[in-house]
């Protein structure tokens, strides 16, 4: 289970400062995005709709071998109310985070994903997925040739190089020697260190995200969330998640079927 009171008012806090800020993307771009979360929450075998929750979750990312050290991470760091699934409104505090998120709000996805437990405090055996994963992103399939004989990404040297950097910024954050940091731990770390690691964790989050929803045709970028395949629409008009948001209109009609 994951922290208590802490946390949750931590959470709570965080929503209502998203809140006061307001939607980052427009009526266009927010139908766009709803259409990758129908894809999200359609279920990889009936293509019929399902909760996006741990099992759903797991079916998109903890199959990728490369992913698989991380997904759990991810899934407590964009269920915001902790309750076993990701609704949209979740989904898209954490695509705004991503994607067009101020300082504050990459600081603080990152430390979400730092801190699966919710207890507040980023701690090396939960950190050690997040290296492993890095790791994993920078493997190359042994066919891969290197220009000019340079060493190849999948050397083991690399791999616990990749390793040791997370561990070494682990330290700098943990002064206190206990295996463990807070947010303010790392804040300070940040302010002192500049925000490299943020944009390193953040930039493995979006390569994961992005290829999940690639088959969708939707590239959302920090101005931009394009769909190069409008034409189809991924909602299961079958069960009816139209009821799920504020639709005034009729919901558009499948012109092409989803592709499994």
């Amino acid at each position: 289970p994951r922290g208590g009171a802490a946390m949750g008012g931590q959470q709570s806090r965080q929503c209502e400062e998203r809140a006061g800020r307001g939607c980052a993307f427009t009526a266009k771009e927010l139908y766009n995005l709803k259409q990758v979360y129908f894809y999200l929450c359609l279920h990889t075998t009936t293509l019929t709709s399902c909760p996006l929750d741990r099992n759903q979750f797991h079916s998109l990312l903890g199959n990728h071998i490369q992913y698989k050290p991380l997904w759990r991470a991810l899934f407590t760091a964009i269920d915001l109310n902790c309750d076993g699934v990701i609704d949209f409104e979740e989904f898209l505090t954490f695509v705004t985070d991503l994607k067009r998120g101020d300082v504050e709000a990459r600081r603080q996805l990152c430390f979400r994903v730092f801190d699966p437990n919710g207890d507040g405090k980023a701690e090396k055996a939960d950190f050690q997925s997040i290296a492993e994963t890095r790791a994993a992103s920078l493997r190359r399939p042994t066919w891969q040739t290197t220009p000019y004989n340079m060493p190849s990404m999948h050397s083991s040297a690399t791999l616990e190089a990749a390793e040791d950097e997370y561990m070494q910024f682990f330290g700098a954050c943990d002064e206190d020697g206990d295996g463990r940091f807070s947010f303010e731990d790392f804040e300070s770390y940040c302010l002192l260190h500049g925000e490299a690691m943020v944009a390193q964790t953040l930039k493995l989050l979006e390569v994961m995200f992005d290829g999940v929803i690639e088959e969708t045709g939707i590239i959302i970028t920090a101005t931009d969330v394009k769909n190069t395949k409008p034409h189809i629409d991924w909602q299961d008009h079958k069960i009816g998640m139209g009821s799920l948001f504020c639709c005034s209109s009729a919901p558009p009609v499948f012109t092409t079927p989803p592709v499994a």
